[in-house]
């Protein structure tokens, strides 16, 4: 497949290099500013085939045209070509037009390509994290309603004690609610399927928007549709930073149920528990940790889980299972022989 960065080179050159927002005035709107990470540069991810910095002009651009279907919304972009900003420039740039909102757009990789889903990062204090974590959750449920899994809306704090994130920590030092929207993983086949293409980008900013929409009770004649009394979560202020979950999950035992060697196959019950944020996933290993099967989604209802899995039989017959919690702490089980 030719890279997405040969299709985008030619409408980056069209669209100029940055959208300079003229002097914030008296609103009458709702003002978002949409910034399509990385730039210039700044890559981002490039695995083979994708740069992430014109994965997300492609979103940040449909977010913005399905955004302008909507009444009562003022729309900006902090680059509308491949311009290189710092953290600080775009924070700036919402706050030079009193934004309501900043979302940073942006797509995943993990250290050890191992995790997969979407997940959506919130400032950390006060009624930003209110606002952040309302607004994370109506993204991930159209994310999850497109078929991709919820790892969640999160927080991060750095060393300092305050944002981790560049982008969050100069948006809250501005009173700028903002978020980070982590789509999905471009290194892991999981995900494969909703970012491997022009429309498949442009569809995740038509959805951004909708989740924009709803958040803010807007209403498109063009579209058919009123979110102005729609739910949204009832979420709480807090005086003092929410922090990460910084252990790993506090349960994972395993026992062996059955052992079928006709079928080569063992059965196994999984107790986990993570009291702090929940077990997301699990794998497993049927040769004593030399090697892992990929993840697997563990229910969000249970801390019980009954499996089935091909087994290996040969000297070293010795069954294990990781847990992982979501902000991928993980904790191995017990190991038993079958």
């Amino acid at each position: 497949m030719k890279r997405i960065a040969s299709i985008l080179l030619g409408v980056a050159v069209l669209l100029g290099s940055l959208q300079m927002p003229m002097q914030a005035q008296a609103k009458e709107n709702v003002v978002i500013m949409i910034d399509p990470g990385h730039g210039g540069s700044n890559l981002g991810a490039n695995p083979p085939g994708y740069l992430e910095k014109e994965m997300t002009l492609v979103t940040a651009m449909a977010m913005k045209t399905e955004l302008e279907k909507y009444e009562g919304v003022t729309v900006y972009m902090t680059r509308t070509g491949d311009a290189e900003l710092s953290l600080e420039q775009r924070a700036q740039l919402a706050k030079s037009v009193n934004a309501d909102f900043l979302y940073s757009l942006h797509y995943n990789m993990s250290a050890n390509h191992f995790f997969y889903g979407s997940e959506v990062w919130a400032q950390s204090t006060g009624v930003n994290y209110t606002k952040g974590y309302s607004q994370g959750q109506l993204l991930l449920n159209e994310f999850t309603n497109a078929g991709l899994f919820s790892r969640g809306v999160k927080v991060k704090l750095g060393k300092s004690g305050n944002e981790y994130y560049g982008i969050l920590r100069n948006a809250s030092a501005l009173g700028v609610p903002a978020v980070i929207v982590e789509h999905c993983h471009l290194d892991h086949a999981n995900d494969a399927e909703h970012y491997n293409s022009i429309e498949k980008l442009q569809a995740f900013g038509r959805s951004d928007a909708t989740a924009v929409a709803k958040y803010f009770g807007l209403s498109s004649k063009t579209l058919g549709v009123d979110y102005s009394d729609y739910p949204k979560a009832n979420v709480t202020p807090v005086a003092t930073p929410k922090v990460q979950d910084l252990t790993p999950p506090e349960v994972a035992a395993i026992r062996v149920t059955g052992n079928d060697e006709n079928n080569k196959t063992v059965s196994l019950a999984i107790n986990a528990a993570d009291s702090n944020t929940g077990i997301m996933y699990y794998a497993y290993s049927t040769d004593g940790g030399a090697s892992w099967s990929s993840l697997q989604i563990w229910p969000s209802a249970t801390d019980t889980l009954s499996i089935t899995v091909p087994a290996k039989y040969g000297v070293n017959r010795a069954v294990s299972v990781a847990v992982f919690n979501s902000y991928d702490g993980m904790t191995i089980s017990n190991t038993l022989t079958y």
